[in-house]
């Protein structure tokens, strides 16, 4: 495999995929460009999910929001509620709930906020309580689309995400020396994040990479920034994000 991938993922799932690379007989370099830590409604899950009644939404954007929801309750002996309908933005998501014992997951065709919003597209959320389980900030499609449907929509921020701290001039050094050739990104806030974070003499290098996304709309992205080769997987989770290395190696065959 030819891949040397700089791969901006938070650190935990990015040593994971950089393992699948590895043991691929490609390269990998992680430096994430996105850290996660508990956010503001951390300590608000409980009570939240308390309010829920049987027939109500909670819709978990990633798996980082089910994991720090489950952290929440679990400090309040509490457990995931009875007779509620649980949507995930994707099967990574979807998962983690099951293993807090949360089996009757819809997971929408397109893992994005469209997604959710095309499988309730023929339901009825009029009054319907609604809480989305997400990081700080993020995209009000969903929400919005909710709202003017007359559903009652709650956010709970339980992780934030934050920009790590880096020498710009350390990094490019860095990744020149590594030799990379392939940049894999999860975000468009990732994606932003390193764009902000490149010193402007190195912007020609990196936009001339070969970038890995997980959607139509951060491909979208990527190619108004300049960014002309853009490899687009199934989806963020790493089994396809690395099939999509192996597409790329296949295809191109980068050295």
């Amino acid at each position: 495999m030819k891949i040397r991938a700089l791969i901006t993922r938070p650190h935990e799932k990015g040593e994971q995929l950089a393992r699948q690379i590895k043991a691929a007989h490609g390269a990998a370099l992680c430096c994430p460009f996105i850290d996660i830590s508990a956010g503001q409604q951390f300590d608000k899950v409980s009570s939240l999910l308390e309010k829920l009644q049987p027939g109500d939404y909670i819709i978990a954007i990633s798996d980082n929001a089910v994991e720090y929801a489950n952290s929440s309750l679990t400090l309040g002996n509490k457990t995931w509620p009875q007779q509620i309908n649980y949507i995930s933005v994707g099967p990574t998501t979807a998962k983690r709930w099951q293993k807090y014992g949360v089996n009757h997951v819809e997971i929408p065709d397109t893992h994005d906020s469209e997604g959710v919003l095309k499988l309730l597209a023929n339901v009825l959320v009029t009054g319907k309580n609604i809480v989305i389980l997400r990081g700080n900030g993020g995209r009000e499609t969903m929400a919005e689309d909710l709202i003017k449907r007359t559903a009652n929509v709650t956010y709970c921020e339980v992780y934030q995400r934050t920009v790590p701290n880096y020498d710009p001039e350390v990094l490019i050094n860095k990744w020149q020396q590594f030799a990379i050739n392939s940049v894999i990104i999860t975000s468009g806030e990732i994606l932003s994040n390193l764009i902000k974070t490149i010193p402007y003499t190195a912007l020609p290098w990196i936009l001339n990479l070969h970038f890995i996304v997980p959607s139509q709309r951060i491909a979208a992205l990527a190619h108004g920034l300049g960014i002309e080769h853009v490899t687009i997987a199934s989806g963020a989770s790493n089994n396809s994000l690395f099939n999509a290395v192996k597409q790329l190696d296949m295809q191109i065959g980068i050295s």
